[in-house]
């Protein structure tokens, strides 16, 4: 079978090493500062005049709620970053660009999560519900801007992967950004049910995905497999 031209690059091509450590370091900060959001009782910054300790600590649950909801989010989108490191084999700059549009939205995806967290059972959690699902929608988007612009003409995708294993994972990730995207639909008319549609389609992706699939007598080598 013979191969797909390489599309056009843009910018000076890079191998993965600095891209991937300066993602990693994002998401590793990102992940660590959501602890830093619940204060401690009786703390400069934490609840006061409690009689009752444990019963303080247990009134927070709404910021332990958004740490473990923050903590999956981005969990499993890191999960994701680092399987796509055996699918990207170099970046360019606009690939590079548009994985600074995802960090972004990375980083601030716990604000929408604790918006909801602290609204949830008021009055405001209809319109904390979409706000919620917009952002876990717009961070889906921002993935499939840049597997696609990865994906048009192989450009900085491994050539030697299957076409049927791209268009597997295409379809794999296309659905499930279609999906979170009609979930802010569905929150508008049913917030919780909106909600609990987009947090699904994102623990989704804490399971293992496929093994990669290579062209015939492509594949990659044990040592290089170990390297990384």
């Amino acid at each position: 079978m013979a191969q797909d031209p390489p599309g056009r690059t843009y910018g000076a091509e890079r191998g993965l090493n600095r891209f991937e450590g300066f993602s990693d370091a994002v998401f590793a900060i990102a992940l660590t500062l959501l602890i830093v959001e619940i204060k401690v009782p009786g703390s400069p910054d934490g609840p006061h005049g409690y009689s009752d300790l444990a019963k303080a600590m247990a009134e927070q649950w709404r910021e332990h709620l958004a740490l473990l909801l923050c903590y999956v989010v981005i969990g499993a989108y890191w999960l994701q970053h680092h399987y796509s490191g055996r699918i990207y084999a170099k970046s360019d700059h606009w690939f590079s660009a548009i994985n600074l549009l995802f960090l972004l939205a990375i980083v601030v995806v716990p604000y929408p999560i604790r918006v909801w967290c602290f609204h949830l059972g008021t009055r405001f959690e209809p319109v904390a519900s979409i706000t919620l699902v917009a952002g876990l929608a717009l961070t889906a988007c921002t993935w499939m801007a840049k597997w696609f612009y990865g994906r048009s003409r192989r450009r900085v995708m491994d050539e030697r992967l299957a076409p049927d294993f791209i268009s597997q994972m295409t379809r794999r990730f296309g659905i499930a950004t279609l999906v979170q995207i009609a979930a802010v639909a569905v929150a508008i008319a049913a917030p919780r049910l909106g909600v609990a549609i987009a947090l699904a389609c994102v623990a989704f992706f804490l399971l293992p995905q496929p093994k990669p699939r290579y062209r015939p007598g492509q594949e990659p080598s044990a040592d290089e497999k170990q390297s990384e």
